[in-house]
């Protein structure tokens, strides 16, 4: 270990906010070794009462909200001619996405142009029954009939006019799958000349408007019950882990996934610059509820000799090396046992006090 004179000098260098107006030293207190101005003159911070709070850190993944999301079926069989569209791609609604040629669809364009046909000579009917039974030359049932029959045209016209702008058909054999809402293409289950069904649960795309994201979190069974709505959370990325996203819980899943074992928890965050993508790995951050109020020193004002923690203490002006129980370190602050709240403990150079005063 150094002489004692060689470590004050080093302490003297080191002291931060030392006051470099006093002309000449003052002479070291009996037992002491470190001359008074330094004493003065060292970095301190007070001992405060403080609650810690406890940080569950849990794994989860960004996901598209939900209620921001949609899923594009086909309701028509056929054969995919052609898509038009690829997976990330931003697309608008009602943007064509993919065009499939339909037996079925060609079915309801006949059945649209027949009933069109139909309610024309309905109506000529119609037209005539009326001039008859005006003329005396047409019983009123002969007219009610024509009648019956051009409502019947209508009706029937109509339907198949609701089929063909609900399967999206037109007058011809062609099924124009488009986009409902505006947002990203996350699914594409399809390729040109892919045959369709209506009966495969499968869908064709999914598109989702990211402006905001779902952070989806596992926890584990002992953590259960140190999280609950409001929670503040942190959450990093992979792709940015030094950007910090904050939010909070609101959605807790009360129900356990029996292979892991875990409950999921529901964090909704803003997205305006779409940097959360989803499937995105996330770490999360959750503060938990407050401890008991316990004494708090800063972390750096520790001093670890053959295992054990000590700090040096400024008291009646001296400095003291005392010996503390370490609790627990969270940012940068030690929660502590051993000394007494308002004590001041060195949070500078307290290395080269320590072995200064352990020198003497």
């Amino acid at each position: 270990m150094k002489s004692s004179l060689n470590t004050i000098l080093i302490a003297i260098t080191l002291v931060s906010g030392m006051s470099c107006t006093h002309e000449h030293a003052e002479t070291p207190k009996e037992g002491a070794g470190i001359p008074d101005s330094v004493i003065r003159n060292v970095q301190t911070a007070p001992v405060v009462s403080s609650s810690e709070e406890d940080v569950i850190k849990l794994n989860g993944k960004i996901q598209a909200d939900d209620a921001k999301q949609a899923k594009v079926f086909a309701l028509v069989s056929g054969r995919i001619k052609s898509v038009n569209v690829e997976m990330g791609d931003y697309v608008h609604r009602g943007q064509v996405l993919a065009v499939m040629s339909s037996t079925e669809i060609a079915g309801f364009s006949s059945d649209l142009i027949t009933s069109e046909s139909n309610v024309q000579l309905a109506k000529k009917g119609l037209e005539t029954a009326k001039d008859l039974y005006d003329s005396k030359l047409a019983t009123e049932q002969d007219y009610l009939n024509a009648r019956i029959t051009y409502n019947n045209a209508v009706a029937a016209r109509n339907k198949a006019s609701q089929i063909a702008s609900i399967t999206g058909g037109g007058k011809a054999a062609s099924y124009t799958i488009t986009s409902p809402i505006n947002g990203y293409i996350i699914e594409k289950n399809v390729t040109s000349n892919t045959e369709v069904r209506p009966d495969n649960n499968i869908n064709l795309f999914a598109i989702a408007d990211l402006s905001d994201v779902w952070v989806i979190a596992n926890v584990y069974e002992a953590d259960i019950n140190n999280i609950s709505i409001g929670d503040m959370v942190k959450v990093n990325t992979l792709s940015d882990p030094d950007k910090t996203y904050s939010g909070k819980i609101d959605k807790v899943y009360n129900v356990l996934d029996p292979a892991t074992r875990t409950m999921k928890v529901r964090i909704t965050m803003s997205n305006p610059n779409n940097e959360l993508k989803p499937e995105m790995f996330a770490t999360i951050q959750v503060k938990g509820k407050p401890s008991t109020p316990q004494l708090m020193i800063p972390a750096n004002a520790i001093v670890m000799d053959n295992s054990r923690n000590y700090v040096i203490i400024r008291k009646n002006g001296k400095l003291l090396v005392k010996n503390i129980n370490l609790i627990n370190r969270v940012e940068g602050k030690a929660f502590i046992t051993g000394l007494s709240e308002g004590d001041e403990v060195v949070t500078a150079s307290q290395v080269f006090f320590y072995q200064a005063l352990q020198s003497n």
